[in-house]
């Protein structure tokens, strides 16, 4: 079947060919977007991902022209037509396959086969992208040598977080139309601020752990590669896991208020208590430092922590179920940072003389580095937040004005008509229009496109489903090694996810929002991943048995059942 396409790289205009795929995107894209979260992808978070790979200012013209960003029914996809063009996906096939083995092995074979039908650049383009990589190669070669470059952005990020958190509290009320608009344009545009490389920090962290396993990979066993990313600290997603289990053990004395209350309702039963009351205090704080997470939090028309905690809630009711004796999540860390330092040491003893030192250079810095993996989306969600406070504040005043029914209905709008209406007062849209998008965006949500896409046809991207012994046996990518047996939980959204201790956690992907999840699962199996995915950095860092790339884990593995893991070999047994 034909798929509708919307691609937003200017010089893709006219090509038919054109190869989209959802590597990556799948995971953090996860979600059909409504048109307003659309334009703000396509304006905003689009030029971000192009300019800092392409390493070119997010003002350049090129930023425009290769905008990565492209959407099949709705669905975010990556234009690799465009992607291919800059230096740092065509010389790093790599990564692709570092972040999704299977997606990342078809587009690389594509590649090869010349078969990505790239979009077409100007000489003088090439030569300015080739120019750019060059510059950025050097520039990451100093952050690099310069140790306490990792150190003074770990200081940066927190200044950030900081001020973008004082906004996020910020009365929107008394602002017209336009400046809020405005305002939201310079923030997302600054380039001034160190976390705005965000992606080339993270892609420091990639090299770093790509390099490690080349120079150790037939030298010394996977199980002391695979400990070398354990334990790794200043990691704010593990950090928002700790916070909540810290509240879990505030909260024992209420307990049984959490084992019989539902989520939704814990709110007004815990306020009607003085030690109810005092938690909740705590919470508050929780939320005012972390509460700018959410399950699909790229989605600017999703609730955020703070506007519904619900998710939070059923996870300190899960911890409050933790088994005693069990291994706790501070327990978890803190073994892992001993199988870390104990893997180094092991590893210095293994190389021959002359190899030490390179190895202690590249550790020292991947230590340094991979946080970076996780503190670039924390720090800009905090951005997409303000976007969404923005944009439901004009919602309140159009349903005011009596052009809307509903604040969340200015997700149905485009942004164009939103500037339009901010700066004239003019609408320029009809209920009839926005009934019609939402009515789209229904039916696109019950769609699922192919994960590669040929101009607008879809073709077979990921392995079909790899079962063996009498259809009992799953496989799929080793990423946390480990052995692991318990029952099954299916989680497709994570937002009232009932996780018991030991269960096995079966997903499509995992986001940075699910790793609260991680401390009570006895090993994680997704659909969606590489070495380099959320799930995968954040299962070794604690030491939790994990597979991606299982096809089709959600639909043939069924809740209840009982399943064997082996991570160390990548199956899953059905029992």
């Amino acid at each position: 079947m034909d798929w509708p396409v919307e691609r937003t790289a200017r010089l893709a205009a006219g090509q038919t060919d054109g190869v989209l795929s959802d590597i990556n995107f799948g995971e953090v894209f996860p979600f059909v977007a409504k048109p307003l979260a659309r334009d703000g992808l396509t304006r905003y978070i689009g030029p971000a991902l192009g300019s800092q790979v392409a390493g070119l200012s997010r003002s350049d013209p090129l930023v425009l022209d290769l905008n990565p960003i492209a959407f099949v029914a709705g669905r975010p996809y990556m234009d690799l037509s465009a992607y291919i063009n800059l230096p740092a996906i065509s010389r790093r096939l790599d990564v692709m396959e570092a972040v999704d083995q299977t997606k990342g092995k078809v587009i690389a074979d594509l590649v090869r086969a010349k078969r990505l039908n790239p979009v077409p650049i100007s000489f003088a383009a090439r030569v300015t992208l080739h120019l750019a990589y060059a510059r950025m190669g050097l520039r990451s070669l100093w952050w690099l040598v310069r140790r306490r470059t990792p150190e003074d952005l770990l200081g940066a990020y927190a200044h950030t977080t900081d001020r973008l958190r004082v906004l996020v509290r910020r009365p929107l009320d008394e602002d017209a139309p336009a400046t809020l608009l405005a305002d939201l344009d310079r923030e997302f545009n600054e380039e001034s601020d160190p976390t705005k490389d965000g992606l080339r920090h993270l892609g420091l962290s990639m090299f770093l752990h790509m390099a490690l396993h080349r120079l150790l990979a037939k030298r010394v066993p996977p199980v002391l590669i695979d400990d070398l990313g354990k334990g790794i600290p200043h990691n704010p997603t593990t950090t928002i896991a700790l916070d909540l289990w810290a509240l879990a053990q505030e909260a024992r004395p209420l307990a049984e208020i959490f084992e019989k209350t539902p989520p939704d309702e814990l709110a007004q039963v815990l306020q009607g208590t003085d030690a109810g009351h005092r938690w909740w205090t705590s919470f508050e704080a929780f939320l005012a430092r972390h509460g700018h997470r959410g399950e699909v939090e790229l989605d600017l028309t999703t609730p955020r922590w703070r506007e519904d905690p619900t998710f939070l809630l059923q996870t300190v009711t899960n911890y409050l179920r933790h088994p005693v004796g069990t291994s706790t999540p501070p327990d978890m860390l803190a073994e892992g940072m001993r199988h870390r330092k104990a893997a180094a040491s092991a590893v210095r003893k293994r190389l021959p003389f002359l190899l030490r030192s390179l190895f202690g250079w590249l550790y020292r810095r991947y230590v340094l580095w991979l946080p970076f993996r996780e503190c670039m989306k924390y720090t800009w969600l905090l951005g997409m937040e303000h976007a969404r406070r923005v944009y439901r504040e004009l919602g309140r005043r159009l349903v005011t004005a009596g052009h809307l029914k509903t604040m969340d209905e200015v997700f149905w709008l485009r942004l164009q008509e939103v500037r339009v209406w901010a700066e004239t007062d003019r609408v320029t849209w009809t209920q009839e229009m926005l009934e019609l998008r939402e009515r789209e965006w229904r039916q696109w949500t019950a769609l699922r496109p192919p994960s590669l896409m040929i101009g607008m046809r879809g073709i077979e991207a990921a392995a079909p489903p790899s079962r063996s012994r009498e259809r009992s046996l799953l496989h799929g990518t080793s990423v946390s090694p480990g052995r692991a047996e318990g029952i099954a939980r299916v989680i497709t959204d994570p937002h009232r996810a009932d996780l018991r201790s030991g269960e096995i956690l079966v997903a499509r992907y995992t986001d940075p929002a699910w790793t609260p999840l991680f401390f009570t699962a006895g090993a994680l199996v997704t659909e969606i991943g590489g070495v380099l995915s959320h799930g995968a950095v954040v299962a070794r860092e604690i030491g939790l048995p994990a597979v991606v790339g299982v096809a089709h884990a959600t639909s043939l593995i069924v809740s209840g059942r009982r399943v064997r893991v082996n991570a160390t070999a990548g199956t899953v047994e059905l029992l």
